[in-house]
């Protein structure tokens, strides 16, 4: 065990300067380092995956790997921000609890299609800098 230990420590210190260091903002984030955009259903988009009609898409680094919520614009305020991401299971996870915030779905392939471009978007949301607020459609 100490040999192994020994190893890990020997490896860190032989990397580079800079590899193993990365910001505590993006492992534990705080206010300021959510980026967010306002979304809008299209007119006639079929495929909108949310109830409400619009809504802030968030990404923000948790544990150093983007993470991208879903706030719809409803009445009364959502008590908290929906996770959207293509793993269904720790999304579901995530969610517990919260209802009506995706539209009712035929199947996980429907609802992975519906959800996959707001996922993609939310994830080039997170390569803004942190504190950074969109407010169309500029991804």
């Amino acid at each position: 065990m100490l040999a192994a230990v020994g190893i890990v420590l020997a490896a860190g210190f032989s990397l580079p300067a800079g590899t193993i260091v990365t910001k505590v903002s993006d492992l534990f984030p705080g206010a300021g380092d959510v980026r967010m955009q306002v979304i809008h259903k299209a007119q006639d988009e079929a495929d909108w995956p949310f109830v409400a009609e619009s809504g802030v898409l968030a990404c923000v680094k948790v544990l150093n790997k983007p993470a991208v919520y879903f706030v719809p614009e409803q009445t009364p305020a959502a008590t908290r921000a929906f996770e959207v991401d293509t793993d269904l299971l720790g999304m579901s996870l995530i969610n517990l609890g919260m209802t009506n915030v995706l539209k009712p779905y035929g199947s996980l392939e429907a609802l992975l299609k519906r959800i996959t471009p707001f996922v993609t978007m939310g994830r080039q949301l997170c390569a803004q800098p942190p504190g950074t607020s969109l407010s169309g459609s500029e991804l």
